[in-house]
């Protein structure tokens, strides 16, 4: 049965295209929904079996390759899945294009396209080479599961299987809802965006500073604020996410932002939580100064964009808003958390996991008919992406050193084998973000882009390897060649990271018209092109690169570190009481989910919580439970088709808003406001939600 073919490659590399660009653009917008793979599996297996039969069965020569079957026989279930794994590594944001993003937006340096390929290349193939050492600890043991890829073997099984029968009335169910969405989404996108955030409260009172602050869904608290546009809806995926998880998930954003962010803000001291009144946005990611009013960051960077210790102490302190400093302190407790949660309710698995004899099982039996990636193959890979990575930094404004790339890969090799323990055994990935940023500050304060690409380096490279390594246990359970699984991995990454440099230069272009909505000079009337991510990734290089944890975290913030404990102990509780009281659900209760929600704002605007719980429980609960048909058979792929219907259509709008809509813009009515799409704006606004 063959597994990697030019038409598979072509087809995963089409996809793999589409769903960078869509990925990439959605990272500047307000909302992002995701590109599903769930779609890609779909739509690719009634276009893969039209290929078998339409293309000539002939050879084609290809350089540096050789001849090549045009059209290998039937598209097979191992062809398939290898079409869903290119189009997977390359349909997403890039984490280094942040660095790119605020470099050109903040710091005004621009690194050259070659430069900017190869820091994008080097942080999302330097992990390949890792994959290699840890294959015979990860991927072979039996106790290795990977519990993701076991719903990933189900669905294939289930499209190829006896009653593969189903597949052509969810495909006409998929076209129906695809097309749908996307023509609805004009509607909330272009024609009336006051549906993408419909604040009860701002229509009802505009002049109340306090009804802005509560119902904005874009700025403030989202309480009685719901939206009709899929962006919003569909952006923390309610219909495929389970529902212990979405209860935990929408039990910490909720609790957070409709009861414990109203009570500091307007209960706790006379001006609210640390001053939280005293700052423009109650959710602003910015970064303000002693007299609250935003901080002017190149009054303390010299001509390098580093710290220069004079001025910062004639212009200190930097504060933040109350909850986006706090967003800090649980961040800090989601990873101790996460750490105490999968110790508790999965260490036997673990330690079965670390002890058990490797086993040699079915899987390791028929496995043994293909030939191993070679080692070579991981050296090589590893060899290029550092040393690439080695001259980039050596001849790029990234402001780190040799050394400190060196570091950041070793984090990652040190942490790959226990966190990759920890996801095979539990499906929970503890990121080095927060580790690698901290270790960085310490060691290099004042170097905001350093902070920020060491940070890359560390967190890319094992999130990487891992990634590579739960799809050669994608291969292991379907047979695939394991060369052939690398080679797919590899392809789509490369095609990602040139699509992802691509969207980046054409939306940072002055000519595109995004960069004042970007940089905060002016506010998007919309409410969707706010580039908060890019913000948080830009504040975040000040705090933890420019200034630095010793500066920072001094005063009110260094109770922040409790963070660390507190999300130490939280697990505990439901552990206890399960022990007392046992009941299966106690395990659901996850605080890591439930902080991880909480902690969410100001990255994600609030106008997602209420449409988006509501979408979960119909979905979830309402519909498994009183029809559980459709539920099992179209719910999915419902999921799938509103996500792709949306992306296609941000696409399609993004290309008319610079030619179109350039020459013709849409006409100015109550739906589609000069100002203001939420209508929170008070009379004489002038430049978006005044709070």
């Amino acid at each position: 049965m063959t597994a990697l073919t030019l038409r598979g490659v072509i087809m995963g590399s089409i996809f793999a295209t589409a769903g960078a660009a869509v990925a990439q653009t959605f990272f500047y917008k307000s909302n992002s929904p995701s590109f599903s793979s769930y779609m890609v599996i779909l739509v690719s297996l009634p276009l893969g079996r039209w290929l078998a039969r339409v293309t000539p069965k002939r050879d084609i020569w290809i350089p540096l390759i050789g001849y090549v079957a045009l059209n290998p026989g039937d598209f097979s279930i191992k062809e398939h899945l290898l079409v869903t794994v290119v189009s997977s590594s390359g349909a997403s944001s890039a984490y280094a294009a942040d660095i790119l993003n605020i470099q050109d937006l903040f710091y005004h340096t621009k690194m050259s396209i070659p430069a900017s390929l190869a820091l994008l290349l080097t942080t999302q193939t330097l992990g390949f080479g890792f994959a290699g050492l840890v294959h015979s600890i990860l991927v072979k043991p039996v106790a290795m599961v990977f519990p993701g890829t076991l719903v990933t073997t189900t669905m294939f099984n289930t499209l190829h299987g006896a009653h593969s029968a189903d597949t052509k009335p969810r495909l006409r169910f998929f076209a129906f809802a695809f097309v749908a969405i996307f023509i609805y989404q004009f509607i909330p996108a272009l024609i009336m965006p006051t549906l993408t955030s419909v604040s009860l409260l701002c229509l009802f009172n505009n002049e109340s500073r306090s009804m802005r602050i509560l119902g904005s869904g874009m700025k403030g608290f989202g309480l009685l604020n719901f939206s009709l546009d899929w962006t919003a809806v569909g952006a923390a995926g309610p219909l495929y996410t389970p529902l212990w998880a979405a209860l935990n998930y929408y039990a910490g954003i909720m609790g957070a932002m409709f009861v414990v962010m109203p009570c500091l803000y307007f209960l706790v001291g006379e001006h609210g939580f640390w001053d939280a009144q005293k700052f423009d946005a109650p959710l602003g990611a910015g970064l303000y100064g002693g007299d609250y009013k935003k901080f002017n960051v190149s009054s303390v960077l010299d001509s390098k964009n580093m710290l220069d210790p004079t001025k910062w102490k004639q212009n200190s302190p930097l504060l933040l808003t109350p909850w986006f400093a706090l967003s800090y302190g649980i961040s800090f407790a989601t990873l101790t958390s996460m750490i105490t949660h999968v110790v508790l309710w999965h260490r036997k698995d673990i330690m079965k996991a670390i002890f058990a004899p490797p086993g040699e099982d079915i899987h390791n039996r028929l496995m043994k008919a293909y030939q191993p990636v070679p080692k070579s193959w991981y050296v090589a890979t590893l060899a290029i992406s550092l040393s690439t990575a080695i001259l980039l930094v050596a001849t790029s404004p990234l402001q780190i050193t040799v050394t400190g790339l060196l570091l950041a890969v070793s984090i990652a090799l040190i942490f790959l084998v226990p966190v990759g323990l920890i996801k095979a055994v539990s499906d929970t990935v503890i990121g080095l973000n927060v580790v690698t940023e901290f270790v960085a500050g310490l060691l290099w304060p004042g170097r905001p882009v350093g902070n920020v690409a060491f940070k890359c380096y560390g967190y890319m490279a094992m999130s990487q390897a891992l990634d590579l390594t739960t799809d050669l246990k994608l291969a292991h359970y379907m047979k695939i060649p394991p060369r052939h699984m690398f080679v797919a991995q590899t392809i789509g990454t490369v095609i990602g990271c040139c699509v992802n440099l691509a969207v980046v230069r054409l939306i940072l272009s002055p000519d595109a018209g995004y960069r004042v909505f970007l940089t905060g000079e002016k506010v998007d009337p919309t409410g969707q092109w706010d580039g908060r991510k890019v913000h948080i990734f830009y504040s975040a290089s000040i705090i933890w690169g420019a200034i630095a944890p010793a500066r920072f975290f001094v005063g009110n913030y260094v109770k922040l570190y409790f963070g660390f404990l507190i999300g130490f102990l939280l697990p505990v509780l439901p552990w206890l009481l399960n022990k007392r009281f046992p009941r299966k659900w106690w395990q659901q209760i996850n605080f890591p989910v439930l902080l991880h929600g909480a902690g969410l704002p100001p990255q994600v605007p609030t106008n997602i919580i209420s449409s988006g719980f509501i979408a979960a429980i119909f979905s979830q609960y309402w519909m498994r439970k009183h029809h559980p048909k459709f539920f099992a058979k179209r719910n999915y792929v419902l999921s799938a088709a509103l996500d792709a219907g949306t992306s296609i259509n941000a696409l399609v709008l993004f290309f008319m808003s610079v030619t179109i809509l350039k020459v013709v813009p849409m006409p100015r009515w109550w739906g589609n406001p000069a100002a203001d799409s939420e209508h929170c704006l008070p009379a004489g606004g002038t430049n978006g939600p005044a709070f």
